[in-house]
């Protein structure tokens, strides 16, 4: 079999299951799946939790989980009367990806390896990880600092292994006490998606603070540490297909170093809750939640906490039920995968932790970017020793897990067209809000800021006043928006709310009545005392009972010419639609191009005027992107929602003479059909050859 054939059938293989291997000791040298059928979504992620340690697959959608389960695991959930069988074709393909996985590792030893993970090839590896973030602070010294913090297993044990190496980002040059967020990724290792997402977190930030407004003021005023890889060992073991889940600790259940159970499970090893709950972790090293023989028995769980430490004061007093207090700065999050949740403590019990209403107002906020679950961390079953417990637990700082996806080996394709841009608004939202992350998640949001029309930074002359309208939004929430009203907006400029010599102004004009959940304020600011160059307007929006939201912001420039001002207007008849940017216009020159973007196929049109067939019905957006003669662009957007036509319906087609032949009002719908999609498909084409 040729090379070429190798890999194409290990692709294929991969793209389609997610395959960790066996574990157990309970040593099990063979994975058996079984299939859980349920159908109950609350109960599903509540197993999500549970057995996060078993699951190979989970499917919401059609009510079933594929799992690796112990014979003492399928008692636990048929007790619950869920059915329990043998995963039988999962179990075949599974065979048919070990031979496929097999030739492919062969393969490579003769052959220069490719950028990624083998059939994976969006994940770095972690040699890649680390060397593109040295790179992004090399490349951005005055925004980072590149930190070791310790050392894995191997390595504290001079059996190779790697630093445990955290990106700080922040502006080096303002210095000042700032709010801080830590991440922290792929703790367990076989879990692919978690240290891509922070490291395209940490490159997007960094390639995009001169550009956007938003990035620029959280890495101006906030601290951002980010450890793309917690433990490097054992994703190196993952890396080869290998389901390793722990670090790998070869005192440990060393008879398990090829079917994925050496080691111990680093979250189950963080201190203040450890070993202090019924079966929320285990005694036996070859269990897949095997605790360690102490808290912080690791070298990586030692390293994370007391960077933790490090960065974080104790504001929560010694008892469970202490609060911290709601002003409390700093955050953290802890990114794995699978099974899309916002999770957040307390995980060792069932009963809510003393932040509670704080949690599940953030918890909230943050699925609604990321469309996720938010729910309590505690599962079917308690746990403990988990990353929060010297966050939360200890220090009372605010903490979170995401679960993202719906596998351990995500496909690609899911990953970067879906979790990257969700999860990627998540945490931006995250970081606008670490400076106050319990009070913030109650107030509203700013969804839109435009200036002079344009949803992007503008141009204006001195002499020009710099019209100014936002969107405040008391919706972008899980939970229950029922009485959420908007009650003011505010702005600042050059200056944030929270620095000293900032001057605030509230928006002066709205529709007067102040009555629901989203409202669009105005104002003109007078431009002839600002300095030619670039500006930042800050903005933040309250509710009817005095909560702030997140600041939102946006550039402008003052300079020699006007920006253009784009706008648009839409007719539809059901989904071919006329768009007309005709009443665009520019105040000192004249316009230049228009370009038109349909996101719902991610094409282009220019032109004043245009026409668009849409191939379903549904939301769509629309951006229009102007440019005058002087280089200058403005961009606006609009929403909107298309309707496919009605057809006839068959049945009620009348047959003449009152005849009951059951061809002819048939023979007829199917003419009309038939005629809708042949014109359809001509206009198609019509607009491609144009």
């Amino acid at each position: 079999m040729s090379l070429h054939r190798t890999a194409l059938i290990f692709c294929f293989l991969v793209t389609f299951f997610s395959i960790p291997l066996s574990h157990g000791k309970e040593l099990k040298q063979e994975l058996t799946a079984f299939k859980i059928s349920v159908s109950d979504n609350t109960l599903a992620r509540k197993i999500a939790i549970s057995y996060h340690h078993a699951i190979l697959e989970m499917n919401y959608e059609q009510g079933f989980i594929i799992a690796d389960l112990s014979a003492k695991e399928i008692k636990q959930l048929q007790s619950l009367g869920l059915k329990i069988e043998k995963a039988t074709k999962w179990n075949q393909k599974y065979q048919q990806f070990k031979i496929a996985t097999n030739l492919q590792l062969k393969s490579q030893a003769n052959n220069t390896k490719a950028a990624g993970i083998p059939g994976f090839e969006c994940y770095p590896t972690v040699e890649e990880t680390l060397q593109k973030g040295s790179e992004l602070s090399a490349n951005y010294p005055q925004l980072t600092r590149w930190i070791d913090i310790g050392d894995s297993w191997k390595k504290a044990n001079s059996l190779a292994g790697y630093d445990l190496m955290v990106l700080k980002i922040t502006n080096n040059d303002i210095t000042q006490e700032k709010p801080k967020l830590f991440i922290h990724s792929s703790m367990h290792a076989r879990e692919y998606a978690p240290a891509a997402l922070t490291l395209d977190f940490a490159t997007h930030l960094l390639e995009n603070y001169d550009t956007n407004a938003d990035i620029q003021w959280i890495i101006d005023y906030h601290e951002i540490h980010i450890l793309f890889h917690m433990n490097p060992d054992g994703r190196k073991i993952a890396e080869t297909a290998i389901s390793q889940r722990k670090n790998s600790n070869e005192n440990h259940c060393i008879t398990g170093l090829n079917s994925g159970t050496v080691g111990v499970d680093l979250n189950r090893n963080f201190a203040f809750f450890w070993n202090t709950t019924a079966n929320g972790s285990s005694g036996n090293d070859c269990n897949q939640t095997f605790r360690g023989i102490s808290a912080e028995s690791e070298p990586e769980t030692q390293a994370v906490s007391n960077y933790i430490r490090s960065l974080f004061t104790d504001s929560r007093g010694p008892n469970e039920d202490d609060a911290a207090p709601i002003n409390t700065s700093g955050m953290h999050i802890d990114i794995h995968s699978y099974s899309q949740l916002v999770l957040w403590p307390y995980g060792h019990r069932n009963s809510v932790s003393p932040n509670d209403n704080g949690f599940v107002a953030l918890g909230n906020k943050l699925a609604w970017f990321n469309n996720y679950t938010p729910m309590q961390s505690v599962g079917l079953y308690p746990t403990d020793g988990t990353s929060d417990d010297v966050s939360y637990g200890e220090l009372g700082i605010a903490a979170f897990t995401f679960e993202l996806g719906t596998s351990f080996f995500q496909q690609c394709s899911v990953y970067e067209k879906t979790i990257k841009p969700i999860n990627l608004a998540a945490l931006i939202y995250a970081a606008k809000v670490t400076a106050a992350p319990y009070t913030l998640a109650f107030g509203p949001e700013i969804s839109k800021i435009e200036s002079n029309g344009s949803i992007g930074s503008t141009s204006v002359t001195q002499e020009m006043p710099l019209t100014i309208n936002v969107t405040a939004n008391a919706l972008r929430t899980k939970e229950s928006t029922t009485g959420k009203i908007i009650g003011k907006a505010e702005y600042a400029i050059d200056i944030p709310f929270w620095q000293s010599g900032a001057t605030t102004i509230e928006f002066s004009q709205n529709d007067g009545s102040l009555t629901s959940s989203i409202e669009v304020f105005s104002t003109q600011v007078d431009t002839s005392s600002l300095s030619l160059g670039r500006h930042i307007i800050y903005v933040r929006s309250y509710d009817q009972n005095s909560n702030v939201g997140a600041t939102s912001a946006e550039f402008f420039t003052i300079a020699n010419n006007n920006s253009p001002i784009p706008k648009f207007t839409i007719s539809c008849t059901d989904l071919n639609c006329n768009f007309d940017a005709t009443n665009s216009s520019d105040t000192d020159g004249s316009i230049e191009s228009y370009l038109w973007h349909f996101n719902d196929d991610d094409s282009t049109n220019s032109g004043v005027t245009i026409e668009h067939l849409f191939s379903d019905a549904g939301d769509k957006l629309i951006t229009l992107t102007i440019q005058d003669n002087a280089g200058a662009e403005a961009i606006t957007e609009q929403t909107i929602t298309v309707s496919a036509p009605v057809l006839p319906s068959v049945a009620n087609t009348p047959n003449e003479g009152n005849q009951t032949s059951s061809g002819g009002g048939g023979v007829f719908g199917l003419w009309i059909l038939g005629l809708f999609f042949f014109r359809r498909s001509s206009h198609l084409k019509n607009l491609k050859e144009k």
